[in-house]
């Protein structure tokens, strides 16, 4: 097999992390083919000279962040997803976007006009086929945020989104949820929102949530001894990443810088640290003197992450399938 694996025995990443890093590079590189099978565990252990657990962690890794998939009795293959573009479906949106503006514009539309008319076209389209109402239900803003960016893709659609906080401290709470045809949580919340509003109990949709590919990918190459930053909204999401962190023996200190933030804030708090953490979509929330600060530390060495948290194909599969079933 033309792909090869080596473990750098100077370099502080574990072997396991190696080797992840080395296939994730086979996949984007396109040494590594879709369906492509890989080494059995105790063949890649014995050509390594590492325990055969090392293989191990580093394959199951790369199962749950969907690069590889393991078929029983058959052996670990490259998954399908781990060579489609991330951003696809974007690239195609706007390309659709920009050739539509272009169009208006050739019509001599002012960029008011086409900001009416799309938007007038798309109340036309809620009102004609009925929008389904979802309500996202979570402990933290940034869980909700992915809710609705996952959910709100969907066709046919609205989402509104709940702090769970908020609407335990809301003496109409049922009420509010039972107006809605979906609920969408965790199931860490289930047993809350069932108690919160038990009219509504049959309504909620729990879903599994996980770190996206790339995110664990990018993770499994960072030194596990650097210092640690982390920019997010919650407390409770700054857990979650702690985590995952914990979780791929990523030993760094972790300090997190929560809004509000002062001037100069950020730029102070990247001075010991050569990793931060951010959530999605992190940059439309920054100020110019932010911006500048996180340009200098990647200048100067440092690394982002955006911790993309995302909905299970699975669980994303089941949620398609009941707003399939509610749109009738």
């Amino acid at each position: 097999m033309p792909f090869k694996i080596r473990i750098d025995r100077k370099n502080p990443l574990p072997a396991f992390r190696q080797i992840m890093e080395r296939i994730a590079a086979g996949v984007s590189a396109g040494e590594l083919l879709p369906g492509q099978k890989l080494p059995t565990e105790r063949e890649l252990a014995g050509s390594l000279g590492v325990a055969r657990g090392t293989v191990a962690r580093a394959y199951e890794e790369l199962r749950r962040a969907g690069a590889i998939e393991v078929v029983q009795g058959r052996g670990s293959f490259v998954s399908a997803r781990a060579v489609q573009p991330a951003r696809g479906r974007g690239e195609k949106a706007a390309e659709l976007i920009g050739s539509l503006v272009d169009g208006l514009a050739e019509l001599r539309f002012t960029h008011a006009e086409m900001k009416t008319m799309i938007d007038l076209a798309i109340r036309e389209r809620e009102e004609r086929h009925g929008a389904l109402a979802v309500a996202a239900v979570d402990c933290n803003p940034e869980t909700l945020g992915m809710f609705e960016r996952q959910i709100g893709l969907l066709s046919r659609v609205s989402v509104r989104k709940y702090l769970l906080s908020d609407l335990a401290r809301d003496p109409e709470a049922g009420q509010r949820l039972a107006g809605f045809d979906l609920i969408i949580t965790t199931s860490t919340h289930h047993a809350e929102i069932s108690a919160l509003a038990p009219g509504a109990k049959e309504k909620i949709a729990q879903v599994a949530v996980s770190p996206s590919q790339e995110t664990v990918l990018r993770l499994a190459s960072v030194k596990p001894d650097n210092p640690i930053g982390v920019m997010c909204e919650s407390r409770q999401f700054l857990s979650i990443i702690e985590a995952r962190l914990r979780e791929m023996r990523i030993t760094g200190t972790i300090a997190a810088l929560f809004p509000p933030r002062e001037p100069g804030a950020l730029s102070a708090f990247l001075r010991e640290r050569r990793l931060l953490v951010v959530p999605p979509g992190y940059a439309a929330g920054l100020s110019r003197e932010e911006a500048r600060a996180l340009e200098a530390f990647t200048h100067g060495g440092g690394t982002i992450v955006p911790f993309d948290y995302q909905i299970e194909r699975g669980s994303l599969v089941y949620v398609e399938r009941r707003i399939g079933e509610l749109l009738g």
